[in-house]
């Protein structure tokens, strides 16, 4: 349920405060490879705690394994080549493109209702 939760309130977020997002990232690729750790520092922690606690392999549950994994490894890009992370990841963020963060939003709100059946299913 945390990952449901989580995504759930990143996602309402995206969609009220699109601009904000991108201002947001924007600040951090500014902050060169200190940017990049913050974010990894904002994704892999939630990636290790569903890698860690949900390793399933089968079914719908798998997509939740597959977010987790793929959280942990955009966390190791972005401390360990910090530099292509400012350049493929946070640099294509803009101001201009905030709408994508809606899109996002969108998004990230049909996975917390994923994630919520597959824990409320039990």
């Amino acid at each position: 349920m945390l990952a449901a939760v989580c995504y759930f309130v990143i996602g309402v977020s995206h969609l009220a405060q699109p601009r904000a997002w991108a201002e947001f990232f924007v600040e951090m690729r500014g902050r060169g490879e200190v940017g990049s750790f913050q974010n990894a520092l904002l994704h892999f922690p939630l990636g290790a705690i569903i890698v860690s606690f949900h390793n399933v392999w089968t079914g719908l549950p798998l997509i939740l394994t597959l977010v987790g994994w793929g959280l942990v490894l955009k966390g190791l890009l972005y401390f360990t080549l910090p530099k292509y992370g400012l350049r493929k990841g946070l640099g294509m963020v803009s101001v201009e493109k905030a709408g994508g963060f809606a899109v996002a939003g969108v998004f990230a709100i049909a996975l917390s209702a994923l994630f919520a059946y597959l824990a409320l299913r039990r």
